[in-house]
């Protein structure tokens, strides 16, 4: 693409993409392997009291302004059932969240309702699997991933770590390059924008970066005002909306910019983290990895394998908006939910040997992408760039394996939120 900003050495990535660092950054506790733990508490009940955080660690979520009850899902059934019922179980807990409110602004994640259905309509178009094997994987998935393994082919004699060659890379270029800001800048604005969200930065230096953050996306938007591109802003700016009185409008720059926050935010990292977690779970399997190399119709299985067996992002919050029975339990109107998307994953009454990775499981729903009208929007896109990027290595590496001759094994580690792998050093040979 003429631009070799995107295969370019830069200390910043080992620092940017470090899930270790990212959940020191963000002040949450590192839980090796989370679920033995999970399992052990599922064998209290479906639903527990208490927050899970608290309860695997000893120390409570410190997200929260407000003291309120706490219950954990750990069942698949109960889990889906807080999910769908966003009118019980509603979103709307973000908003005792400052710190997230502060970076990301009121926008998807945080409405419910015909105000989410609204908001979420004017861009759902854009991410349809349609889109994502169309549009997104044309423009800058795929000429991404020939450019990155290219750059990965002339190490080969030396090794690669591909949660940085690649996972890191791909993804957030990706997303960034579909908001029209180009390669060369997308390390500085990733670096603002987890500032944004950094809790042990002081209030001047997370201003800061809210500040950058604002005025590099605005500047974006008044410039495709005055000319569209072939870009994400220019399809918000023109995409059909309508107001709470149903009348025909538009996306204001407000709307457009929280959007932009939080797609920028998640595409960055969720997709990062659980690249990493497929490519492990196939390198530790490799008579699956054999099996996929010889029958490619088994991508999306693989995938969605992947995030059945350990999303990345497994614990998910909501607010009961009124007295209610979850799993047998009684939830007090006022408590927060913890909707443990990993155990529900690996509930042994849904699946069968739920702790293996298997991509030859019987299609079934899961929750890694959650669930209901907050089901991950951009799952799809997420998915797209793990075809691409698997299948390109699978096409030019017969004899890729992990390499953990030196230094720790590959492993997955992570808080509640934000769980990935350590490295992913591989050989070729």
């Amino acid at each position: 693409m003429g631009d070799d900003s995107i295969i370019r050495k830069d200390a910043r990535y080992d620092e940017i993409f470090s899930v270790e660092k990212e959940v020191a950054h963000a002040g949450g506790t590192l839980i090796d392997d989370l679920y033995p733990r999970v399992a052990a508490l599922r064998r209290e009940g479906a639903v527990v009291r208490g927050d899970l955080e608290e309860l695997l660690t000893g120390r409570p979520n410190s997200q929260f302004t407000r003291g309120r009850a706490h219950f954990t899902t750990l069942s698949f059934d109960s889990g889906s059932k807080a999910l769908i019922d966003n009118a019980t179980y509603s979103s709307e807990h973000y908003h005792e969240m400052p710190g997230m409110m502060m970076a990301i602004g009121h926008t998807v994640l945080t409405m419910v309702g015909r105000e989410h259905s609204r908001y979420r309509g004017a861009i759902q178009p854009m991410m349809t699997r349609e889109q994502a094997m169309g549009w997104w994987t044309q423009k800058w998935i795929t000429p991404f991933v020939d450019q990155i393994v290219d750059d990965i082919a002339t190490q080969a004699d030396s090794g690669v770590d591909l949660s940085l060659a690649l996972c890191a890379r791909l993804p957030m270029h990706t997303v960034t390059a579909a908001y029209g800001l180009s390669s060369d800048e997308a390390l500085d604005f990733r670096d603002s924008l987890l500032g944004s969200m950094a809790p042990q930065l002081a209030p001047a230096q997370r201003e800061a970066s809210i500040a950058k953050v604002r005025a590099v996306l605005l500047a974006a938007v008044a410039d495709r005002r005055q000319e569209r591109r072939d870009d994400l802003i220019s399809r918000l700016i023109d995409s059909p909306f309508k107001n709470a009185k149903g009348e025909a409008a538009e996306l204001s720059d407000e709307d457009i910019l929280s959007f932009s926050r939080l797609l920028l935010l998640a595409g960055g990292g969720t997709t990062f983290r659980q690249m990493g977690i497929l490519l492990f779970a196939l390198l530790s399997n490799r008579d699956q990895l054999h099996d996929l190399r010889a029958d490619r119709t088994l991508m999306q299985a693989a995938i969605e394998e992947s995030v059945r067996w350990e999303c990345t992002d497994p614990l998910f919050h909501r607010l009961a908006t009124k007295d209610s029975v979850l799993g047998g339990v009684e939830i007090p109107e006022g408590s927060i939910v913890d909707v443990c998307l990993g155990a529900g994953n690996r509930d042994p009454e849904r699946w069968s040997d739920p702790d293996r990775y298997d991509l030859h499981r019987p299609e079934k729903r899961h929750i890694g992408f959650a669930a209901g009208p907050h089901t991950c929007l951009g799952r799809f896109v997420a998915s797209a760039e793990m075809d691409a990027a698997i299948n390109a290595l699978l096409d030019r590496f017969p004899n890729l394996r992990l390499d953990d001759r030196v230094g720790q094994p590959t492993r997955i580690i992570g808080a509640l939120q934000a769980r990935g792998v350590n490295h992913l050093r591989v050989r070729f040979d």
